[in-house]
């Protein structure tokens, strides 16, 4: 059977054909359901999180007007579900304003991760990953993991595009600040 593009299924859906949606769950329910946890850091909130937005989605779906593509429209409304999650839930987050790293330590962290063989600087990665906010995961997560441009990162998150490169920034330094505090103590590394 011949996979059609998003907005095949879509005009049927909108025409009454509510098993067109399926192929769209099919098609997006992994990509759901990983932002989702990245943003969430739970699997129950995680597959919650996914299956509301599928039900969000559909309801809304005579809204969608094709101006983004729709993963992109989908993606926003996985986003705000997984964020509102947390909020509700009232996790608190443990603060590193105090703290900044200087350039020289950044760099430092750097080399000495990069004498990590791949699944170690993936454990830290993930571990680091793990104490920023959620709004820094899911940046982080669809800029770099979902390899999704900026622009779109934007219209996800419902931001401008300078304002995606900023909090990008803050988020990497806060990553390297995360990597800096796990690897402080390690005798083969000085960050």
């Amino acid at each position: 059977m011949e996979a059609k593009n998003d907005a095949y299924y879509i005009a049927k859906v909108l025409e009454g054909d509510v098993e067109s949606f399926a192929p769209l769950v099919d098609k997006y329910k992994q990509l759901a359901f990983s932002l989702s946890q990245k943003i969430t850091k739970n699997r129950e909130d995680a597959e919650e999180a996914a299956q509301d937005s599928f039900l969000k989605a559909y309801r809304s779906l005579a809204a969608y007007k094709g101006g983004a593509a729709f993963k992109t429209w989908f993606f926003r409304i996985v986003y705000t579900t997984a964020i509102s999650k947390v909020r509700r839930k009232k996790q608190n987050f443990i603060s590193y304003e105090d703290y900044r790293l200087t350039d020289q330590e950044l760099l430092e962290c750097e080399e000495a991760v990069g004498q990590f063989t791949a699944e170690e600087r993936a454990t830290y990665l993930h571990k680091a990953m793990d104490q920023l906010d959620p709004e820094e995961r899911a940046i982080l997560n669809l800029y770099y993991f979902e390899e999704l441009p900026v622009d779109e990162v934007a219209a996800i998150m419902d931001l401008s595009a300078s304002n995606v490169k900023v909090k990008l920034f803050r988020s990497r330094k806060k990553l390297y600040e995360q990597l800096h505090g796990l690897l402080k103590g390690k005798e083969a590394v000085f960050c």
